[in-house]
């Protein structure tokens, strides 16, 4: 069996910042959110003594400490709050994600109204909201945009539209190619991660070319979740996993080549534990398992 490991895998660089600010907080300080989308690191964390809070009315009921804000980010209104109680807030917002709310805070200071292209109730878009002033919609398909565009009156001034950062292109041109042609005066940014990009385009290649395709990740991950829609629609046999025992070893009967990613919140070390559990298959059957030379 050959196998192929994914170039763009593990950890992007502003998970790497939020998740080793976390690994430097002391016990009894405290998580808003998850820290990004993945368990086993969460859990991690939970069990070194670090606090889980979920919510700023939760955070309100607790003793002031040190306060990490995830790489998702938060809406501005919650920051300023949590200084008030007198809380330590360190801001490990992902840069990118930073760049969008700063977007989003000065269109809606000119008085434009926001369209996020994104998932409802996702944490990143819920805290992109909370740095706009003026009316801001989120939509996820351009088939919700047909449905919810024409039942809204926008600023005269108009429209500026972002997308979550994790989102895929063609579903960010969706929504804007319908926008652009009932709204006047759109202005639209490119705000999808160029890491989340190159992941999703390496993702469409190992899908043609393997027989099999394990995405390792958080289950509710957006740049996970997306890379195994990615995968399924192209390989028949894909897997998400969130760690190597949740793989159904039943899966590689037939498989000549197999090929992993992670996705930018999942650490190195669970993409190898899913190749490990995979070459230990193969290895009790007397397959060998080989790096592909694709």
């Amino acid at each position: 069996m050959k196998y192929i490991m994914a170039k763009n895998s593990g950890f992007c660089f502003g998970v790497s910042l939020a998740v080793d600010e976390a690994y430097r907080l002391d016990k009894g300080d405290y998580m808003y959110g998850e820290v990004v989308h993945n368990p086993v690191v969460v859990d991690e964390l939970v069990k070194k003594g670090l606090i889980l809070v979920k919510s700023l009315k939760e955070l309100e009921q607790l003793p002031p400490s040190r306060v990490l804000i995830r790489a998702h980010g938060a809406a501005e209104a919650d920051v300023v709050r949590m200084r008030e109680l007198g809380f330590e807030v360190i801001d490990r917002t992902c840069p990118k994600v930073k760049r969008v709310h700063n977007i989003v805070k000065e269109a809606s200071e000119r008085g434009l109204d926001i369209i996020i292209a994104g998932t409802p109730d996702h944490p990143e878009v819920e805290g992109i909201k909370g740095w706009a002033k003026t009316k801001c919609v989120v939509l996820k398909s351009r088939e919700e945009a047909e449905r919810i565009v024409p039942k809204e009156s926008f600023s005269p001034l108009g429209v500026c539209m972002v997308s979550q950062t994790t989102n895929k292109r063609e579903i960010y041109d969706g929504i804007y190619d319908y926008c652009s042609a009932v709204i006047k005066n759109i202005e639209r940014r490119d705000t999808i991660c160029g890491v989340t990009s190159d992941r999703q385009k390496e993702i469409r290649t190992l899908a043609e070319k393997a027989d099999c395709v394990i995405v390792i990740g958080g289950k509710t991950s957006s740049n996970v979740t997306k890379l195994y829609e990615i995968a399924k629609g192209i390989c028949p046999k894909c897997a998400h996993i969130e760690n190597a025992e949740d793989f159904d070893l039943s899966l590689l009967g037939g498989v000549n080549t197999v090929a992993f990613m992670g996705g930018a919140s999942t650490p190195a070390a669970g993409v190898e534990a899913a190749a490990d559990r995979v070459r230990a298959y193969c290895l009790d059957r007397g397959i060998p398992f080989e790096k592909s030379k694709i």
